[in-house]
C-alpha cells in the first residue's frame, strides 16, 4: 500500500518540474521494451537522425532532414504532443501497431526504386503500422541507406513504392499509439485501486486523474527531471518492476 501512496503523490510533487500542457494492447513489459529502445536510440519528433557511419555536412543533414517532413495535412491524424493525456486515451481512430513485423524485416523496408509521387494509397491511412521498435531503426538508418543509393520506401505488405516521408510519418504516430498503450495501462491500474481506496489514498488517485487532463502526452519535464519525458511517470502507476525492479519508499 506504501508504494501505491508514494506512486500516486508522485505527480503533485512533480509539478514545479512540467512544462505545462495547453489543453486489445500488447502486455507493460512488450510496450516498456518498445519505449525504452526508442528513447535510447532516437531524437525528438520530426528530426532526422545522423549516422554515425557517414560524415555528413551541415547541407546533407538539411538535405535528410527535408526528405522526412511529411505534408502538413497529415498532421491532423497524429496526436499533438502537448494533447493531455486523458484527451490522447480518448482518441479512437489511432490504427494498430503490426507486431507480425520486427527489426528483421529493415531491410525488406528500402528499394532502389524511385517513388514517382510524394502521394500515399489511398487506404495508407488505414493499415496498420510497424511496431515503433522497427520506425526506430528505419528512422537511425535512413541517412546511411541513401547514401547507399536508396530512392524510395516499401511496406512489403503491400504493392508499390512510398516517399521518404512516411518512415517519419510511422515513427511520429507509433509514439502516440504507444504512448496511449501505456497510459492505458496505468489509467485501469489507477481505476482498480480507487475501487476499495480509503479516504487519503482516493483523494491522492483522484489528484493524479485530474493531471492526466492537464499534463500533455508527449512533454518533457524540467529542472532536474529534464531528462525524462511525462511518459516516464507511467511507469509508477504499476505493481509491475520498473526497470526489472520493485520499488517501495
Amino acid at each position: 500500500m506504501a508504494t501505491i501512496i508514494d506512486a500516486v503523490q508522485s505527480f503533485p510533487g512533480l509539478h514545479g518540474l512540467l512544462v505545462p500542457a495547453t489543453v486489445s494492447s500488447p502486455e507493460m513489459d512488450d510496450i516498456t521494451e518498445d519505449f525504452t529502445a526508442e528513447q535510447e536510440t532516437t531524437p525528438p519528433m520530426n528530426s532526422f537522425i545522423q549516422d554515425s557511419a557517414i560524415d555528413l555536412s551541415l547541407d546533407l543533414q538539411q538535405h535528410y532532414a527535408h526528405l522526412l517532413v511529411f505534408p502538413q495535412c497529415y498532421d491532423s491524424f497524429i496526436p499533438a504532443p502537448h494533447l493531455p493525456i486523458s484527451a490522447l486515451l480518448d482518441f479512437t481512430n489511432l490504427p494498430p501497431f503490426d507486431h507480425s513485423l520486427t527489426v528483421a524485416d529493415l531491410h525488406r523496408f528500402f528499394t532502389s526504386e524511385h517513388c514517382v509521387t510524394n502521394d500515399v494509397p489511398a487506404d495508407f491511412l488505414d493499415r496498420s503500422l510497424p511496431p515503433l521498435s522497427l520506425s526506430t531503426q528505419l528512422l537511425n538508418t535512413f541517412s546511411q541507406a541513401y547514401h547507399d543509393g536508396v530512392k524510395s520506401v516499401k511496406d512489403p505488405r503491400f504493392l508499390g513504392n512510398l516517399p521518404f516521408w512516411v518512415v517519419q510519418y510511422w515513427h511520429d504516430l507509433g509514439c502516440a499509439i504507444a504512448a496511449k498503450e501505456r497510459w492505458s495501462l496505468a489509467r485501469d491500474w489507477l481505476s482498480g485501486q480507487r475501487e476499495n481506496a480509503d479516504t487519503d489514498l482516493a483523494a491522492a488517485i483522484d489528484e493524479v486523474f485530474s493531471s492526466l487532463r492537464v499534463l500533455g502526452w508527449g512533454t518533457t519535464l524540467r529542472g532536474p527531471a529534464a531528462a525524462l519525458q511525462v511518459l516516464d511517470l507511467a511507469e509508477f502507476l504499476s505493481s509491475t518492476p520498473m526497470k526489472g525492479r520493485f520499488i517501495d519508499a
